[in-house]
């Protein structure tokens, strides 16, 4: 199924009026063209959007907006759709949802004298009971069918006359017994409605599932909590997340500056400041749907600049404090691994996923054989989070503010040797798999 009609005017299934609803904004994007973008991903190639006017208020919001690669048609009615013997997702025009939940609906099998309806039975944040074990939405508006159907052109056409509200057709086709149920299978949803704080909880929504899709337990519970307040305020800025990628990391820089000059825990603070705010980029992509596997390179090559920036100052800052000459042979050591460390990564990366984003590194498990597994694999498998970089950051600035220069590069080595044996023990078994192949593409 490719082809989805979008209800901008008429009346809703909770009898709610959807001619307003298409111009309301909340992360930076109106909700027609959100729902559009939405829908594209899930795979809909084709629009329809039935809207006052012929949609001459909408058409504006969509205009120059490259992320939309689909032909949008416009139409005033239902009856002026040419209407084929094949099914249609029909949306409503308030409907907040992810491409996960469209994509898995629009994949249902429906019968041509059917309709079949999205229902929510989860009982996630968003759904409470009532005394009698209904299900109703949290929100004043809400009710257990989401706002997303299927339909065969063949049904629409014997039901045209009523068209004008989804409520009515739903009534009409359940009096007929011609009404079919999907459970809903995503993250999260709502609809927008007339009450006031309908978008501030879209908003709310979308924030609260971009800071669950971060990786590992400091970036979710205690990084986010400063990430995300500063990604509600540069959404509304026209920085794109590529720019926000490289300022953040100009940050990152120069913590090796200020190891270099002598104040290691100034060093520390600075990385740790870019890892916090290393999340903004990628939750601003997330809420604005600005995902791009450019924007993962981009986030992915900055951040190695930091890590480069911390490599070299660390140890030439613990040089000029002692004049040995351990912490050149160190620095030599970490950076010479490090280089190793990115020229592997990048080509695994190209050659064996789709994405541009270190974090499908630690994914690579899924390419290799666990029964034949080693004795160091296990043990770095026990480590590997630590190399993640919300928790080293935070690591270095501990041994920083207790240990200074010596356990930060010396701890800096140790942990950069063992992921030195885990990528070589990668190379080796990775030659057994085709990347054409690759489970992560």
């Amino acid at each position: 199924m490719d082809y989805a009609i979008i209800l901008a005017s008429g009346i809703g299934i909770d009898g709610e009026e959807l001619r307003s609803h298409g111009k309301e904004v909340f992360g930076s994007l109106p909700q027609i063209k959100r729902l559009i973008i939405t829908a594209q991903r899930a795979g809909i190639k084709r629009f329809t959007i039935i809207a006052e006017n012929a949609g001459f208020p909408l058409k504006k919001l969509l205009e120059g907006d490259k992320r939309i690669e689909s032909e949008v048609a416009w139409c005033s009615s239902i009856s002026e759709v040419a209407l084929k013997q094949k099914p249609f997702l029909i949306l409503q025009s308030n409907l907040v949802i992810t491409p996960e939940a469209l994509s898995s609906f629009i994949d249902s099998e429906v019968k041509e004298e059917e309709l079949l309806v999205l229902v929510d039975i989860s009982k996630d944040a968003w759904i409470k009971a009532t005394q009698e074990g209904d299900i109703v939405d949290v929100f004043s508006t809400g009710g257990r069918a989401v706002g997303a159907f299927i339909a065969s052109g063949k049904l629409l056409g014997e039901s045209i006359r009523d068209f004008g509200s989804i409520n009515l057709l739903v009534q009409e086709l359940a009096g007929r017994e011609r009404l079919t149920y999907k459970g809903f299978s995503g993250t999260y949803w709502m609809r927008l409605s007339s009450d006031g704080d309908s978008v501030k909880r879209a908003e709310d929504l979308i924030f609260a599932h971009v800071g669950k899709t971060a990786t590992g337990w400091i970036s979710r519970s205690i990084n986010s909590k400063f990430s995300l307040p500063t990604s509600r305020l540069l959404v509304k800025s026209p920085l794109t997340p590529n720019m926000i990628s490289v300022g953040i990391n100009v940050i990152g820089a120069f913590s090796g500056a200020f190891y270099a000059i002598g104040h290691p825990v100034i060093g520390a603070i600075c990385l740790q400041i870019a890892t916090i705010l290393d999340r903004c980029d990628g939750e601003v992509a997330r809420v604005k749907l600005m995902e791009t596997k450019k924007g993962q390179w981009v986030d992915t090559i900055s951040d190695q600049v930091t890590v480069l920036s911390f490599l070299i100052g660390a140890p030439l800052g613990y040089y000029l404090v002692t004049e040995s000459p351990i912490p050149i042979i160190l620095g030599s050591i970490n950076i010479g691994i490090f280089m190793f460390f990115v020229i592997w990564s990048f080509y695994f990366l190209s050659r064996y996923t789709s994405s541009g984003s270190l974090v499908t590194y630690f994914e690579i498990d899924r390419l290799i054989d666990d029964k034949k597994t080693t004795h160091i694999r296990k043990l770095i498998k026990l480590l590997r989070p630590m190399g993640r970089r919300n928790f080293y950051s935070l690591a270095l600035l501990v041994l920083a503010i207790f240990g200074g220069y010596p356990w930060v590069v010396g701890a800096t080595t140790v942990t950069l040797t063992l992921f030195l044996i885990h990528q070589l023990e990668d190379i080796l078994k990775l030659r057994r798999v085709d990347p054409d192949s690759s489970v992560l593409k």
